[in-house]
């Protein structure tokens, strides 16, 4: 093997090892944080605002300590999340992705539910529970405001930078855009299934994960965190009106 074969590999090792480091990283970050920090902390109106409140610390972390080493500048993002928002809904291409997502999604999700809905992981979580509950009057407004912030909004762009951004980017440099894609989607989809100990969602996240990441391919991950935004917002007020009803 001459010394640029050697090269190669060597370089395709490291990106590789970098994409799956992120990837386990992320994964036992949301996973501790949700099931044990959640706890910990003092009952913020109820656990489901805890539960927000853990994904923002664990992101916000994640975010600002990969975006320190890799010399993001957060202020240009945001500012080209916003630009991809404005173009998505002038776009026909956009629109499509954002049709396939739901229609697909949609058509998994109940495949998922027929084929493995009830099946349930192990799950490990704080034996410590924090007795103190704060603002529980407000419960109800906290919750709606949590969710449409931090899973309308801020988890959508914490995991297209760290998944598309990041991970995807790097298997991008090693394997096919079709391998790098799926593996990508077919991890992200891992992640929710250990975090949720379930694997009622597993088809329809890997989709998600594949549209994602082709968007993300064909411009960059600006645009994949635009169209994850607007699903999240969609599904998350559909939750709060359901729970409503």
């Amino acid at each position: 093997m001459n010394s640029v074969s050697k090269a190669g590999v060597a370089d395709g090792l490291r990106n590789t090892a970098a994409a799956l480091l992120v990837i386990g990283l992320v994964i036992g970050s949301e996973y501790f944080f949700r099931h044990y920090v959640l706890f910990w902390l003092p009952t913020i109106g109820n656990l489901a605002v805890n539960d927000m409140l853990a994904l923002f610390l664990v992101y916000v972390l994640l975010t600002v300590g990969l975006g320190m080493l890799l010399h993001v500048n957060w202020k240009q993002e945001w500012t080209g999340i916003g630009r991809a928002l404005r173009e998505g809904a002038a776009s026909w291409e956009f629109t499509g992705f954002l049709m396939a997502l739901v229609f697909g999604t949609l058509l998994l999700s109940v495949a998922d539910q027929l084929l493995w809905g009830n099946v349930r992981l192990p799950m490990v979580v704080s034996p410590y529970r924090n007795p103190a509950v704060w603002l529980a009057g407000a419960a109800f407004w906290l919750e709606v405001v949590s969710r449409l912030l931090v899973n309308g909004v801020f988890v959508p762009v914490a995991e297209e930078f760290l998944w598309r951004g990041v991970a995807q980017e790097r298997l991008l440099r090693v394997f096919s855009a079709p391998v790098a894609i799926g593996l990508t989607a077919v991890l992200f989809s891992l992640k929710h299934a250990l975090v949720d100990a379930s694997l009622g969602r597993l088809l329809a996240i890997v989709a998600f994960g594949i549209v994602c990441g082709i968007v993300a391919r064909r411009g960059n991950w600006n645009r994949s965190a635009a169209l994850h935004i607007i699903v999240n917002t969609v599904a998350t007020i559909a939750t709060i009106v359901m729970g409503l009803v």
